[in-house]
C-alpha cells in the first residue's frame, strides 16, 4: 500500500523544479543511502534557490527531514556553493536541530549543478554512464521542489514557480508567478514594455532554451528568463542550426581536443569524446563507437560555450546523434563498466566568474531580490504535458468555473506524469489537446 505522504506528493503534481521536470512521487518512493538537496545553481545570472534557502529555510529543513526518514536514508546534505556565506549561516543555525542534516559547501565551478557532478563532489562517487544517482545510493533532489514537498504535506498543490527575470531588463527580480503566465506578461511586469528586437533564454544561459514566441506560458520548470538583443553573441549561438553548425565545424575545428579535456562528464570518467564526433563528422568517417560516446553527454554546453577555441558546437552535434539513436532505436549498454574520475578533474573545472566574463553577461550579474506579492493574471494557459513522461489528460470541460489550486487534469494510475491545478480562479474558455485555458471573469 502507498504511503499518505507519497499520496499527498502525487496529488499535488509536484515535479523537478528545473530541469526535466521528473515525477517527484516516483523519485521519492524509492529508499536511498543519502538524498543530496541541490542548491548549486551553477548557471550564471539564476538566483532562486539561494533566495528560497534565504527566505525558507526553516519549511525546507522541516520537509527534507521528512524526505529523510520516509525514504530510510542515513544522511541528508545541502549542496550549496560557500560564496553564499550569509545563506550558509542562517542554514545552519536551523540545521542544528536536525543531526542527519548538513550543509555541504562546493566550490564556484560550472557545472556544479549537474546532479551526477554534485553527487562526486558530495559523496566522491561516480554515477554509472546513463546512469542516476539511484545506482549509487541517492536521492537528489531541487530546492524548490523540496519547498513543494512541504506545501504537499499542508494540502497546497504546485501553482506557483520562482523565477529569476534578469538582463535586458529595467528591474531585475525573482518572482513568485502563477504557472501558465505567458512570457510577455512576466516582462512587461518587469518594465520591458517593447520587445522588438529582443530575444529570451528559459534557463540559464548555458543550458537554456531560446524562446521563440513570447506569448508561450511558464511552466513547472521554467527557472529563469534572460532578456537579451537578438544580436548578443549568446544568442546567435544558441539560434544557429546544425547544418550551420556542421558546415562551421568542417571549416574551423582544429582537433585541439579541448571539448573533450574540458567535458565535465569526461572529467567523470565517462565515455565522452567530442572531438571524436567532431572529427567524425568533419571528414564524412563511419565510426559507431565515436558517435556512441555522443550518448553520455549532458548538453552542458562547455565544451561550446567555453573550450572550443574557434567557437564550435560538439553540444549540438552529440545532441543530433542522440536523437537519431533514438529514432532507430539505438541504445548503448554500460553495464559492468567501473568508472574513476579523471585525476585532472580539480584542475580543469570551469569558474563560474571567468565563464560569465567568457559569455558577455557581466553586466546582466545582480542582484535580483525576491518578490513574494502574488501578481494576478487575467488569463493563464496551463500545457498539460510540463514533466517527464505522459501528459494529464483534462477532467474539466468548457465554461466551467474553478478556484485557483483546483486539479483540472490528471495523470491515469498506470502512467508517469504529474497532476496539474488551476494556478488562478476563473472560467475555464479552452480545453485543448495540449493545453487549459483558464481566464479570469469580468
Amino acid at each position: 500500500m502507498t504511503d499518505r505522504w507519497i499520496d499527498k506528493i502525487k496529488e499535488s503534481g509536484i515535479v523537478g523544479a528545473g530541469g526535466a521536470g521528473f515525477p517527484t512521487h516516483i523519485k521519492l518512493s524509492a529508499t536511498a543511502e543519502y538524498i543530496i538537496v541541490n542548491a548549486a545553481e551553477c548557471e550564471p545570472l539564476i538566483k532562486v534557490d539561494q533566495q528560497l534557502l534565504e527566505h525558507y529555510t526553516e519549511e525546507i529543513a522541516e520537509a527534507l527531514n521528512i524526505v529523510l526518514q520516509k525514504t530510510e536514508a542515513k544522511k541528508a546534505f545541502i549542496a550549496i556553493k560557500r560564496k553564499h556565506m550569509e545563506v550558509i549561516k542562517k542554514i545552519n543555525q536551523v540545521l542544528s536541530k536536525y543531526d542527519k542534516i548538513e550543509v555541504f559547501e562546493l566550490d564556484d565551478i560550472y557545472p556544479a549543478g549537474d546532479e551526477q557532478v554534485t553527487v562526486y563532489e558530495v559523496l566522491k562517487k561516480v554515477v554509472p554512464q546513463g546512469g542516476i544517482p539511484f545506482n549509487v545510493g541517492c536521492i537528489v533532489c531541487n530546492v524548490e521542489t523540496v519547498l513543494n514537498v512541504f506545501h504537499a504535506m499542508k494540502g497546497y498543490p504546485v501553482i506557483y514557480k520562482y523565477v529569476t527575470v534578469t538582463g535586458e531588463v529595467p528591474n531585475p527580480f525573482t518572482y513568485k508567478l502563477p504557472i501558465g503566465i505567458s512570457y510577455r506578461e512576466v516582462l512587461k511586469i518587469c518594465g520591458v514594455e517593447n520587445l522588438e528586437g529582443k530575444v529570451a533564454i528559459d534557463g540559464g544561459p548555458m543550458m537554456g532554451n531560446i524562446v521563440a514566441d513570447f506569448d508561450k506560458p511558464i511552466t513547472k520548470t521554467t527557472k529563469a528568463i534572460i532578456l537579451l538583443d537578438k544580436d548578443h553573441t549568446l544568442i546567435k549561438k544558441k539560434s544557429m542550426t546544425i547544418k550551420q553548425t556542421v558546415k562551421q565545424s568542417k571549416i574551423a575545428c582544429i582537433q585541439c581536443t579541448r571539448c573533450t579535456a574540458l567535458c565535465p562528464r569526461s572529467l567523470l570518467g565517462h565515455d565522452v569524446k567530442p572531438h571524436i564526433i567532431m572529427r567524425t563528422i568533419n571528414y564524412g568517417l563511419s565510426n559507431m563507437e565515436g558517435f556512441k560516446t555522443a550518448v553520455g553527454c549532458s548538453e552542458c554546453g562547455a565544451c561550446e560555450l567555453y573550450a572550443c577555441p574557434n567557437g564550435l558546437s560538439p553540444r549540438k552535434v552529440n545532441g543530433m546523434i542522440k536523437q537519431e539513436f533514438m529514432k532507430a532505436g539505438i541504445k548503448v549498454d554500460h553495464k559492468g563498466k567501473i568508472y574513476e574520475a579523471s585525476p585532472y578533474r580539480e584542475y580543469r573545472s570551469i569558474p563560474v566568474k571567468r565563464l560569465v566574463q567568457r559569455l558577455g553577461i557581466k553586466q546582466y550579474d545582480l542582484a535580483s531580490p525576491l518578490i513574494e506579492n502574488q501578481y494576478a493574471p487575467k488569463k493563464v494557459v496551463l500545457p498539460l504535458k510540463q514533466h517527464v513522461g505522459a501528459p494529464a489528460t483534462a477532467i474539466v470541460e468548457e465554461g466551467s468555473s474553478v478556484k485557483a489550486g483546483d486539479l483540472i487534469a490528471k495523470i491515469a494510475e498506470d502512467k508517469l506524469g504529474a497532476n496539474i491545478h488551476a494556478s488562478i480562479s476563473g472560467i475555464i474558455t479552452q480545453v485543448a489537446s495540449d493545453a487549459i485555458t483558464i481566464e479570469v471573469e469580468e
